[in-house]
């Protein structure tokens, strides 16, 4: 029975990924949220200045010679007419600004990790592709012939146990790769916020 079969592809190039992390990375979507939350603000802040009228109807009644009754609407006006409003309006902005800077300094983190995990997958599909498709099932094999001619007497201990170390040793290092672009390429998935299918899985034969 054979292992499943991973095919690594290749990474699209650095900008595109840049491109799908700027509009799908969680974190950058939290930042801009935030960001557009104190641009409301201070939107808010600013329209504070401004007085806020009340109008309501009024009725009054007046019992001398004749009756005298009053109807009419009445119109609030807070004092003092204008305020300052000031220093609500620079917290917000200085809140604002923070936000923008807070932004910048996510895009610039998430473009260094997302290069790192890059560059680090591409160096891990490199390593692999320099193995030949048959050369684990080549270990393999001479493993089990060694096994076989020892227990016939024909091979000695010592390349016996040199046989198997290679073939473990091979399979080891193969695991190991595949195991760490694993990781590389669920980063970038991570960071471009999108699944980027990397890797495809073979099944394994019978």
């Amino acid at each position: 029975m054979e292992r499943a079969k991973l095919d690594f592809d290749p990474a699209d190039s650095l900008d595109v990924l840049l491109d799908l992390a700027r509009a799908n990375n969680f974190d950058l979507k939290v930042r801009s949220a935030e960001l557009a939350q104190q641009g409301f603000r201070v939107e808010l802040a600013k329209n504070e200045r401004y007085p806020a009228f009340s109008v309501a109807p009024f009725y009054s009644q007046e019992r001398a010679a004749d009756d005298e009754r009053v109807f009419g609407v009445g119109v609030v006006i807070p004092l003092p007419l204008w305020k300052s409003n000031a220093a609500n309006v620079a917290a917000g902005q200085a809140r604002q600004q923070q936000a923008e800077t807070m932004i910048l300094v996510a895009e610039r983190e998430i473009e260094r990790k997302l290069a790192a995990s890059v560059a680090a997958y591409e160096t891990k599909r490199a390593e692999m592709a320099k193995w030949r498709s048959d050369s684990l099932q080549e270990f393999r094999q001479a493993a089990a012939l060694a096994d076989r001619h020892y227990r016939l007497g024909a091979v000695p201990v010592t390349t016996y146990v040199e046989l198997q170390k290679q073939y473990l040793d091979a399979v080891e290092a193969l695991l190991d790769t595949q195991h760490e672009a694993l990781t590389l390429a669920g980063d970038i998935e991570l960071l471009t916020g999108l699944p980027t299918a990397l890797v495809s899985v073979h099944p394994a034969k019978d």
